[in-house]
């Protein structure tokens, strides 16, 4: 965009009237990151003529002193798959802003880690992350040039610089809050001092999350007020961030307010002879006011099992009759198992605790070899079967984690559905020493919940995964339950009437008993809404097929696609394999089609994420 150019001759006094209808003509055309970049020229420059003319009148020595404490500048960065580490990081800004740190010199600026210019980090005296972890330790898609970055050898030495980090996990999984603790070691590593032990939250983060932004704030603010005794007439230094002001107006519901939703519809779409069960599911939002974007998820609370609080009581000798508190409510023990403790994930901490009070050599085992493996099929219940242990009431709700609400990607468009949210729920099952275990959420939505019951649900947004605008082209990768958003995508562009061309990449098992979504599939092609479909039934045939093997057979239409048409690509789906597959298939795509080494592909695939033309929603 071609920058207006601002002429002197405006600011003249003999055309003040004529300066101001021009200057104003002009402000219009900006848009507000403009704006915002303009008001701090303006100040700078405004500061250099207040210099000049102080020197003028015999007052120069006073404004030197002054300008001899540069403002600091604070970084405060995110890096966030759901959304999370956002909104803590947009809390600790406001709070920030509210503690009046401006005008003590300390200046905020909140930038998301995927839009951040890693060669400004020396810019920044002091450097706050809040970050989730992504997948088996691995940073969310928009921290991962950082990570690179940061603990590679063109990081930066930072001495004189200050950090805080934040880490968003799920203690379950067995490398928690990972990226965090890398980011930690990194800055330390490159001579960053801490301003704050780095805090590593669990599901529960909110109590953390506030705890370490009271802390910082009162950190800051001492600094400030130090700053304040060595500068005392120091001007005043006012910060915006557009960031602020670009965000969305919040949902009515949120994870803590959640809304009840009516079942409408709940259908197995899998045959009965399909190695999985998915359901399709319809939830009516009328009179909410909830509206979500495709590529949103719904947040879903789901309860637990009867069947395993009943084993769960009966291993610890209790009825679930009594009484007990969570979070300042007095409740009886089974109504707290059923809606608010976790259940099936099971965290290092628990096992710990049980290895501690029941001494048993089963449990240690756990602790010091086998958690990762134990994990990944057994449930909390599982771990009082291999010791079982009389508890008091207060102390089994003391050693479970609060549940967390399970996201879901949302499965339908809300200008074709109006005052309705679709989803596409696979049931989650695993087997061990003969016995089954379900998902929490998975088996409530499918196996407890039947038309006209209610669900407690809420929208989070997905501001990483969405639709281009209606021009663009799009290409989606989506087997399985991955499907969901695209669905959602084809509505939204068939009411949009959208002229960009659709390719569906869709893989399940078998073509007769697993072809999610099939008819309105079929549907969209006849209308001319889906222009390619690409199917990877991997058990049709004896060798399997999946969907990276079907993107490899179109190398060179994909690579058409990406190059020349400036389309953007969708991944959705398993993370463990299949988005690695996909990932890499795309790589080689890229380095052949486009005559690259591997190296170059890859940086073209960032560039493209950097584009939001290459997007992923993976579980």
């Amino acid at each position: 965009m071609n920058k207006p150019a601002f002429q002197n001759s405006d600011f003249q006094a003999s055309n003040l009237s004529f300066g101001v209808k021009a200057i104003t003509a002009t402000l219009n055309q900006l848009d507000s990151a403009e704006l915002f970049w303009l008001s701090g020229y303006c100040t700078a420059l405004a500061d250099q003529k207040t210099l000049a003319e102080e020197s003028a009148t015999g007052t120069l020595e006073l404004v030197k002193t002054e300008a001899q404490l540069a403002p600091l500048n604070a970084a405060i960065l995110f890096a966030s798959q759901t959304g999370n580490a956002q909104i803590v990081a947009t809390d600790l800004y406001q709070s920030l802003h509210d503690a009046g740190l401006a005008e003590q010199g300390i200046r905020p600026a909140l930038i998301s880690l995927q839009d951040f210019n890693l060669k400004k980090l020396k810019d920044y005296q002091l450097i706050l992350i809040v970050t989730s972890t992504h997948g088996e330790g691995d940073p969310p898609d928009d921290g991962i040039d950082f990570h690179e970055f940061i603990g590679g050898k063109r990081a930066p030495k930072l001495e004189g610089i200050q950090h805080a980090v934040l880490g968003l996990g799920d203690s379950s999984y067995e490398f928690f809050c990972q990226t965090a603790k890398d980011f930690d070691q990194a800055l330390s590593k490159q001579g960053s001092q801490e301003l704050l032990k780095r805090v590593d939250c669990d599901l529960d983060f909110e109590t953390q999350a506030n705890d370490w932004i009271t802390q910082l704030v009162t950190k800051l603010s001492e600094l400030g007020e130090k700053r304040q005794q060595q500068q005392p007439n120091s001007l005043s230094q006012n910060f915006s961030n557009p960031e602020l002001l670009n965000q969305s107006m919040a949902s009515p519901y949120t994870k803590n307010n959640p809304f009840t939703a009516t079942v409408l519809t709940n259908q197995r779409i899998t045959g009965r002879d399909s190695i999985k069960h998915i359901n399709h599911i319809e939830l009516s939002l009328e009179n909410s006011n909830i509206s979500y974007k495709p590529g949103d998820s719904l947040g879903i609370w789901a309860r637990n099992n009867k069947k395993v609080i009943t084993e769960i009581l009966c291993l610890t000798g209790l009825t679930g009759k009594e009484e007990v508190q969570y979070k300042r409510e007095i409740q009886t023990l089974e109504k707290t198992l059923l809606e608010n403790l976790e259940l099936s994930l099971i965290n290092k901490t628990l096992v710990a605790d049980l290895a501690s009070l029941t001494q048993s050599s089963a449990i240690k085992l756990i602790v010091d070899k086998t958690y990762p493996e134990f994990i990944q099929r057994h449930q909390v219940v599982d771990l009082f079967k291999l010791a079982p242990i009389k508890l008091q009431p207060q102390q089994l709700v003391d050693l479970l984690k609060p549940m967390k609400p399970r996201m879901y990607s949302i499965a339908s468009s809300i200008q074709a559905n109006p005052e309705e949210v679709h989803l596409t729920v696979a049931l989650v099952e695993t087997e061990a020493n003969m016995t089954k275990r379900f998902g929490t959420a998975s088996y409530f939505l499918i196996e407890s919940l039947e038309e006209d019951d209610e669900v407690l649900i809420f929208v989070e947004q997905n501001k990483r995964f969405k639709l281009a605008s209606d021009e663009k082209p799009i290409i989606m990768v989506g087997p399985g339950t991955g499907i969901a958003p695209f669905r959602s995508f084809l509505q939204q562009r068939e009411t949009s009437q959208a002229s960009g061309e659709n390719w569906l990449f869709f893989g399940n098992p078998n073509f007769n008993s697993d072809f999610l979504y099939q008819t309105e599939l079929q549907a969209y092609i006849k209308q001319g809404i889906l222009n390619k479909i690409d199917l990877a039934f991997s058990r049709d045939q004896q060798q399997k097929i999946y969907v990276q093997d079907r993107l490899l057979e179109n190398a060179p239409a994909i690579w058409q696609w990406l190059s020349e048409k400036q389309a953007s690509i969708y991944v959705c789906g398993d993370m463990s394999k299949m988005a690695k597959d996909v990932h890499l298939a795309l790589v080689t795509i890229i380095s052949e089609q486009g005559a690259m080494t591997d190296v170059q592909a890859e940086e073209f695939l960032k560039s493209l994420k950097k584009e939001n033309r290459y997007q992923r929603d993976v579980y």
